[in-house]
């Protein structure tokens, strides 16, 4: 009922718009106009507003727009039947002007709006880190471990399931932010940390060697022994190009390899120790 209604609505404006135009149109032809010029001109400008009113109707229900452009043929309509051509042609300047600052801003939020949408394509909504997108990019731009001279950290945020489940996911969703801001914390500009998973993170380190990669490591592991959240643990494994590895894509197998093998052991001493402490100890990472 509601679709029809809106349906007869649309056609009595469009039949309304027609008639009122050549009923103009004929007064242009039948009766006689002081200025024939400027009233074809005015005439043509009319048909400009209908097929704006009709596009808007056409494409897109914008109740506003429609108000607007209606609006405007409201006031238009009369200026022309009384061939006030002077005031039509203010009428015009006016809403080119006002076109201009509309058109401007219009560009400025789609401008932002484009803005917006390439960073959500490639930052993941919760933590603002880059997103696995944008990660899988970066393996094509920095394939050759020696060339830019690699370290790649894999990250796993530990038992996030258990508090999850425990705790909620409120409190889970905390734990992955606080995980973010404290390994974004310790790197560089150009260094690239990107959330890939659920609990997983990938640090690359352009121009970064062995022992610079390993202090890095042991300086989050500091941060995580005296982060305020005291069940806050991190599995981390890490590796250095050291001429072995052909690709950044093998390099981030053997760090996740090794992630997984000291995830394994924070779980063998969780199972160890009878209280359960939820937070990891210094295990050495191979690599």
């Amino acid at each position: 009922m509601e679709l029809r209604l809106e349906k007869f609505k649309v056609k009595f404006i469009y039949s309304l718009i027609y008639i009122i135009f050549f009923i103009l149109f004929f007064r242009f032809i039948f009766i006689h106009i002081d200025d024939t010029a400027d009233y074809l001109f005015g005439l043509a400008y009319l048909g400009i507003l209908i097929l704006t009113v009709q596009y808007i109707l056409k494409n897109y229900y914008s109740q506003k727009a429609l108000i607007i452009w209606l609006t405007q043929l409201i006031v238009y309509i009369p200026l022309l039947f009384l061939e006030y051509y002077n005031i039509i042609k203010i009428f015009i300047i006016i809403q080119i002007f006002i076109g201009i600052i509309l058109n401007h801003q219009q560009i400025n939020l789609l401008k932002k709006k484009n803005e917006e949408i390439k960073y959500l394509s490639f930052h993941d909504e919760m933590t603002g880190l880059y997103n696995r997108r944008y990660f899988e990019n970066k393996l094509g731009e920095l394939n050759d471990p020696a060339e830019h001279n690699l370290s790649v950290i894999i990250a796993d945020i530990n038992n996030l399931k258990k508090i999850n489940d425990n705790q909620g996911h409120k409190k889970g969703d905390y734990y992955i932010k606080a995980a973010a801001n404290l390994l974004k914390s310790e790197l560089r500009e150009e260094d690239i940390i990107s959330r890939i998973g659920g609990d997983e993170f990938a640090i690359i380190l352009p121009h970064t060697d062995k022992a610079k990669c390993k202090k890095i490591v042991n300086r989050l592991k500091t941060k995580i022994e005296n982060h305020p959240e005291k069940h806050l643990s991190i599995a981390f494994g890490y590796v250095h190009h050291n001429q072995q590895y052909n690709s950044l894509e093998e390099m981030i197998k053997n760090a996740d390899k090794n992630m997984y093998y000291n995830k394994k052991k924070f779980k063998e001493e969780i199972n160890r120790r009878k209280n359960h402490v939820y937070h990891v100890s210094n295990y050495n990472i191979f690599y």
